[in-house]
């Protein structure tokens, strides 16, 4: 399964994806977690399982939407507790929970 984590320069969405792979890891899961700019969206879009954006990109949505809907690729925002805590669990649990199966 792969999953993308999308922020506005990458740099946080780097550790999010970091912590999110490692708790796919832990729970034996065959999982890919990338961290891109929103810039990137529909470089990295096609075949993913899941997109996540951070919080801090709810102005974009329509554009960010258009995107993926495109790709038929299921997307929605982390929540702004686990985007700040940067907690790999719950945001895994959140992929996994609109992610294609």
């Amino acid at each position: 399964m792969e999953i993308l984590i999308v922020c506005g320069g990458g740099a946080s969405s780097s550790f999010i994806a970091q912590n999110v792979q490692k708790e796919g890891n832990a729970r034996g899961l065959d999982l890919t977690v990338d961290a891109i700019s929103e810039t990137e969206l529909e470089d990295y879009v096609e075949g993913r399982a899941a997109v996540l954006a951070g919080p801090h990109l709810k102005y974009l949505e329509d554009s960010l939407r258009e995107v993926v809907d495109e790709y038929n690729v299921p997307f929605d925002f982390i929540k702004e507790s686990d985007y700040a805590t940067m907690n790999g669990k719950n945001i895994l649990d959140h992929a996994l929970s609109i992610a294609k199966q």
